[in-house]
């Protein structure tokens, strides 16, 4: 019986070459993958020339506040965000063509607040332009 040790045969490394290619070829592969991808984003559109008469949109401007305490100005009036949210239901029910709010929060105004004003516009279809302060 051969009872001694046996040399190994080479060593346990393997190259890396191979696992850098597969890596790169796997990042290029998901680059080029999400570059084909649209994301639905908010329809948010800035202030600015605008194609459209100025007293035409004044007609149908409705502006949504955020003042720093997390409560909500509906043309310059107090008002709960369900009080927004029928208000704009309504603005959105009674028109036949594009509908714009601005959205001006306070500068110290809650992100969350102006997030979920502008996610309700998304979700009525509503073209949201965000007023920012000076």
């Amino acid at each position: 019986m051969n009872l001694r040790n046996r040399e190994r045969r080479g060593g346990g490394e393997h190259g890396m070459n191979s696992m850098t290619d597969i890596i790169f070829i796997l990042l290029m592969f998901f680059m080029m993958t999400s570059t084909l991808t649209a994301p639905s984003a908010l329809n948010l559109q800035l202030p600015g020339n605008s194609k459209t008469t100025a007293n035409k949109a004044k007609e149908r401007l409705t502006d949504v506040g955020i003042e720093p305490d997390g409560s909500y100005l509906l043309n310059g009036r107090l008002a709960s965000l369900l009080l927004v949210q029928d208000q704009l239901k309504s603005l959105r029910a009674g028109s036949l063509e594009d509908v714009y709010v601005t959205v001006s929060p306070a500068p110290e105004a809650p992100v969350e607040k102006v997030v979920e004003i502008m996610d309700l516009t998304y979700q009525l279809g509503i073209n949201a332009i965000l007023n920012t302060a000076e």
